[in-house]
């Protein structure tokens, strides 16, 4: 693959390394929950790394002090995640929303990094989505492998909302800095 910058390089390159490590703790991270689960931490460590990762995507692309309609954007897209998260009843299910997302927004920075470049990529958002989709439907086909871990059409849909909800994001956020 010919990539137009280092960046976007850089960009497919840590996509495919997260991915690779989500695809290589997939037999251990259900022991890794229930371990966090017992001594009762659990739940402030989701928030915490949750918010931590927010944080960081919110703020990744910041030059100024946001305005008014940027904060308003930041505050609405922190209440839908708030509200997807509080619709999800297990840590090791909500943990889909954050992976995929992250895993969708250096997808999209990749592809939005080929535009600049010169190369038009028509309806990006919708390839993220499904090339995403793709990616975690391989997530759950591996599970099937494992002993510990079964095969989950619930986790599927989460990947999908997961990329819908970081590239819907990042279009709101560009949105309204412009």
């Amino acid at each position: 693959m010919n990539f137009v910058s280092k960046r976007e390089k850089r960009l497919w390159v840590t996509a495919f390394l997260g991915l690779l490590s989500i695809y290589c703790t997939l037999g251990v991270v259900r022991d890794w929950f229930l371990m966090v689960e017992s001594t009762g931490w659990g739940s402030y460590l989701f928030v915490l790394v949750s918010s931590l990762i927010l944080l960081t995507v919110v703020t990744q692309w910041m030059t100024s002090i946001p305005n008014l309609k940027e904060m308003g954007v930041t505050s609405g897209i922190i209440l839908v995640y708030w509200f997807v998260f509080s619709q999800i009843s297990f840590p090791e299910e909500r943990i889909h929303i954050i992976m995929y997302g992250v895993v969708a927004l250096l997808i999209h920075a990749a592809l939005l990094e080929r535009s600049v470049g010169g190369q038009k990529i028509p309806v990006s958002f919708l390839i993220v989505i499904v090339v995403t989709s793709l990616f975690g439907t391989i997530d759950e086909i591996i599970q099937i492998q494992l002993p510990n871990r079964v095969f989950d059409v619930h986790d599927i849909l989460y990947n999908f909302v997961a990329s819908g909800m970081a590239v819907g994001s990042n279009a709101s956020l560009r949105w309204a800095r412009k």
